[in-house]
């Protein structure tokens, strides 16, 4: 089941290396969008939690599956189905605290309906639609294990 909100709290967890180490924490994401996009429309930006900054390029995204980097969507020609899931990993020794967290998320895509690619309106890398929706995306949430 996806919840309303984007970040969703199912799939909010620390992740574990093969030897049991808490190597990072994750989190599945759906766009607010009205439908599905391209990959290669979206913008992703920086996820902070609890004030700490986690840098867009250091991300690693999961969906159907495979694993990309920032990178790699902008050219990855596969179509983002409505309300699936994206998971996202963030590496961070230790992972995070069992407790309540403040999970922010920049997000953002861009349509061209002219052909040529439209400029930005405030040049953030987050695309030309950010005001539709707009780009923020938060949520408090409680991790469990």
């Amino acid at each position: 089941m996806v919840e309303y909100q984007s970040i969703q709290q199912r799939g909010f967890h620390n992740t574990y290396d093969s030897e049991g180490r808490i190597t990072g924490f994750e989190f599945k994401f759906v766009p607010k969008y009205y439908k599905g996009l391209w990959f290669t429309q979206c913008r992703f930006g920086n996820v902070k939690v609890d004030g700490e900054e986690f840098d867009r390029d250091t991300l690693v995204y999961e969906y159907d599956g495979l694993e990309y980097s920032r990178e790699e969507l902008f050219s990855l020609e596969k179509y983002w189905q409505f309300r699936s899931p994206l998971i996202v990993k963030i590496k961070k020794e230790g992972g995070l605290t069992k407790g309540y967290h403040d999970v922010f998320m920049d997000f953002g895509w861009v349509l061209n309906y002219n052909g040529a690619l439209e400029a930005e309106p405030d040049g953030s890398g987050l695309g030309n639609m950010a005001h539709m929706f707009g780009t923020a995306n938060q949520r408090r949430m409680l991790l469990c294990r």
